[in-house]
């Protein structure tokens, strides 16, 4: 026990000396003459407790050298001339020191081509404005000749008949040398006044790192001399000496070598007889190392963790934009060079080490105080300012490589009351190798950020889903894109994607996080099947994408003709949608989505139009496509039609109960059909409309011929969205002037249509008509039409009901046309139907 005792006090009192130096010091009385000068002169202090017989702006008389100072700092500057000398004095304070002294660093500077060296003397008094006494030489008069020197540690003790006075006065006297022409310049840095303990322990290596792609840092355990810590033959890499030696730091050096280093090998370096300031030199050392490039940052080397865009200044976290970034190596990454941007500007980073694993937060300069808190810290002047509502970052190495990058947008957190709360938007997984903007999530944690730690969303669970292609086609001509469900991770190889027929392929990049757009070098056919080979496609947890081979289409424009309104659906079944039904009757593929779909207001004018898509929608030759608001409920209205193709949007243009007008346009909203409907349209056996659809009879005749809109079949589900309709009449105009289409239908559609189509083909227009139906006693039932201006084709539908709607008898009917022509010839054409029943 008494051996445990005395072994933990022994490694107290080890720690005490080991730290005394820097207590001792802490205590002292110092100027390093960073601050401003005040241009005043003695009884005034320029410095505090420091006085001068004329401090100047300029680089005259007694002045501050900016970057003249140690390691580039500032320091005291004195200009002797024949006619001023400078006098210097400092007040100092003994009542707290034991057995104190005064140390500084000085040397001289070359002044003109001169041979006179600055002299400098010093001496002391109790007070300011008595006469100082006991004048001594500081080192000899030649210590400071007219050359460029290098900074000398300089010590001075406290005469022992004044150690006991409360207050001293130091003064430096700086005179004109003896010699032609002009005098050295004096200068003066890092003044110390107190007790110290006198520095006994040589220099130890604390770190050997990589500083640049040829280039090595060494970190030593004090403040080095600043000659001898850069010979050349102090230093050794595989046996090998550096180019150069600069120190970075007082206690840092830097090796050049003539050659690249490799990154990730293993080296040796020796050092020898490096002293420290107080003449310790280090011994012959010899230390491992694995060689790392700081500066070597490839993409997703650091990571944006996290950022913050639209900070509160009502909440627990400063009121400061920030954006963490992640080192993802395994080696320190260097700043230095690096490019910062948002969508509008651009910033360059100071130079700051990132370790690995370690959080770095990018902030403006002007807010690093109230950030200290949160680690190592990245101050960036000019900060490129973060928009709240959405924005592009990105991240380049001082080679212009894209180290990272995100977008986000007001979306990205969720809700807009999430977005304008003040909450960060942080990464899941920054160990995913793709762009991550599309899994940005709002902060969880009670601070609403997290900068400087682990992000409050951070989950590495594995992800075992595939990629799913949500869209692949043309964009135009010369354009095709791919987009995926989730972002993508892949290598874009021109190689790896190939077409038959034959494309010729120009360039592949990746726009987002989940599209691609593949350029051509020639324009695509339109109309034509391409069967297109994907490359290696994969998530960012490296999942390849099932299928890589699909069909795509460059669609044509459609024409005037090429795609009718073909089916509408007005009067739905309660809380379920409508729907309006396009054909394709071309032998082309074609890009319906640029058409629009509207209605007739009150002045018979074209209103409330709707995009039909904001992306291309291919409908293929003599093809349907359903258009509604809700195709899930509508699938489930209509079961037959579950093969249908249906398009889904956000709102149709109003298509009242009462009736009115559906208009189809194309993308310049020129339009291409009208179909003005009712419930009158409807079958008069019909019982109840609701929920069932119209269909269009035949896509030859005009959209707006009464008799060519009849009622779905119920054998259909009353309505055939996305597919061919229940009762359609295909056939072409016969070389008959009249034709019946059945000749035998029943009336309640048990076994087929549920009327008769009539059509009629005549050599030219202007004929005027009658279409009758009798039975066989010669009865009229049922008038079409009478005495009608007739076009050279058109049609007639005959539901088996009399004039007043009622039902008529199954049997035979005989349908009666009378035809006059212009010159007053008359035709009269008989045609026999038949009304069948259930049986």
């Amino acid at each position: 026990m008494r051996l445990l005792f005395f072994s933990n006090n022994l490694w107290l009192f080890i720690l005490w000396l080991l730290f005394l130096p820097w207590i001792l010091k802490s205590n002292a009385q110092t100027q390093e003459f960073e601050n401003t000068f005040l241009t005043v002169s003695n009884p005034d202090e320029f410095l505090p407790n420091w006085y001068a017989n004329e401090v100047r702006s300029t680089s005259s008389r007694i002045f501050q050298a900016k970057g003249f100072g140690i390691n580039g700092s500032n320091c005291l500057a004195v200009q002797p001339i024949s006619t001023f000398y400078g006098e210097i004095i400092v007040k100092l304070n003994l009542e707290k020191f034991a057995n104190p002294q005064v140390r500084f660093w000085a040397r001289s500077i070359q002044n003109g081509s001169g041979t006179r060296p600055v002299e400098v003397s010093y001496s002391w008094s109790t007070l300011l404005d008595f006469e100082f006494a006991e004048t001594m030489v500081l080192g000899s008069e030649e210590e400071f000749k007219n050359e460029d020197q290098e900074f000398r540690s300089f010590k001075i003790s406290i005469p022992p008949d004044l150690q006991d006075e409360p207050v001293l006065f130091l003064k430096f006297d700086v005179r004109y040398g003896e010699g032609s022409g002009t005098c050295a310049r004096w200068l003066l840095d890092d003044f110390e006044y107190g007790d110290f303990v006198e520095d006994t322990i040589p220099p130890q290596i604390e770190l050997i790192r990589g500083y640049h792609q040829n280039q090595v840092q060494v970190l030593f355990s004090e403040s080095l001399d600043p000659i001898s810590s850069l010979f050349l033959w102090n230093y050794k890499l595989n046996g090998i000496n550096p180019e150069s030696v600069t120190l970075g730091l007082d206690s840092a050096v830097i090796l050049t070598f003539s050659e690249s280093l490799i990154h990730g090998d293993s080296y040796q370096l020796n050092v020898s007889q490096i002293p420290d300031l107080a003449g310790n030199s280090l011994e012959d050392t010899t230390s491992g190392f694995v060689f790392y490039n700081p500066t070597l940052v490839l993409k997703k080397s650091l990571v944006i963790n996290e950022i913050m865009p639209a900070p509160r200044p009502d909440l627990d976290l400063p009121n400061v934009e920030y954006v963490e970034l992640l080192n993802t190596e395994e080696y320190s990454i260097r700043t230095e060079g690096m490019v910062w941007s948002n969508s509008r500007n651009s910033a360059s980073l100071p130079d700051v080490w990132i370790e690995p694993d370690e959080y770095a937060v990018l902030i403006p300069s002007n807010q690093q105080e109230c950030m200290e808190e949160f680690g190592t810290l990245i101050p960036v002047d000019s900060w490129p300012t973060l928009l709240n509502s959405g924005d592009q970052l990105r991240l380049y190495a001082q080679d212009g490589v894209l180290i990272d990058e995100l977008e986000y947008s007001s979306a990205s957190w969720g809700s807009s009351e999430m977005a304008s709360s003040g909450y960060s938007l942080e990464i899941v997984n920054p160990f995913l190798e793709c762009d991550q903007s599309e899994l940005l999530v709002a902060s969880k944690d009670a601070l609403r950020g997290t900068p400087g730690r682990q992000n409050s969303v951070f989950d590495l669970s594995v992800d075992t889903d595939p990629p799913l292609l949500t869209f692949i086609g043309f964009l135009d001509s010369l354009t095709i894109q791919a987009t995926f469900s989730e972002p993508i991770s892949t290598e874009l190889e021109m190689s790896s994607w190939q077409s038959n027929p034959e494309l010729l392929f120009d360039t592949v990049y990746q726009s987002n996080s989940n599209s691609i757009l593949l350029n051509l070098a020639e324009p695509a056919k339109s109309s034509l099947i391409y069967k297109l080979s994907l490359g290696a496609i994969s998530d960012c947890s490296g999942n390849l994408l099932a299928q890589n081979e699909y069909e795509i289409i460059l669609p044509d424009n459609p024409e005037k003709g090429d795609v009718s309104i073909n089916e509408l659906l007005f009067n739905p079944k309660a809380g379920r949608p409508k729907f309006v039904e396009l054909f394709n009757s071309s032998e082309k593929y074609l890009d319906v989505g640029k058409m629009k779909l509207g209605n007739m207001d009150e002045y018979n004018e074209v209103d409330q139009v709707r995009n039909i898509s904001e992306s291309n929608l291919v409908l293929s030759p003599k093809s349907y496509l359903a258009i509604t608001t809700d195709t899930l409920k509508l699938r489930q209205d209509f079961p037959k039609s579950l093969t249908g193709m249906f398009f889904q949007i956000s709102s149709l243009p109003s298509y009242p109960i009462a009736g009115g007008t559906v208009v189809l346009m194309n993308d310049e909203e020129q339009v291409l059909e009208t179909f003005t409907f009712s419930e009158d349209l409807h079958h008069p056996l019909l019982r109840d409309p609701k929920g069932v659809s119209l269909e269009r009879i035949s896509i030859k005749s005009d959209s707006n011929l009464k008799d060519n809109w009849h009622s779905a079949s119920g054998n259909e589900d009353y309505g055939t969205p996305g597919k061919k309709n229940s009762q359609v009449f295909e056939g072409e105009y016969d070389q008959e002037v009249l034709s019946i289409t059945p000749e035998v239908f029943d009336p309640e559609g048990s076994a087929g249509p549920s009327f008769t189509t009539i059509t009629y083909q005549l050599d030219q227009s202007g004929w005027v008509g009658s279409f009758e139906i009798y039975d066989l006693a010669s009865r009229l039932i049922n008038v079409l039409d009478r005495n009608a201006i007739l076009g050279e084709s058109g049609l007639y539908t005959w539901e088996g009901t009399d004039d007043l709607g009622a039902k008529v008898p199954p049997g035979y009917y005989v349908l009666v046309v009378e035809l006059f022509d212009l010159q007053g010839a008359v035709k009269v054409l008989k045609k026999t139907v038949v009304v069948a029943t259930r049986l």
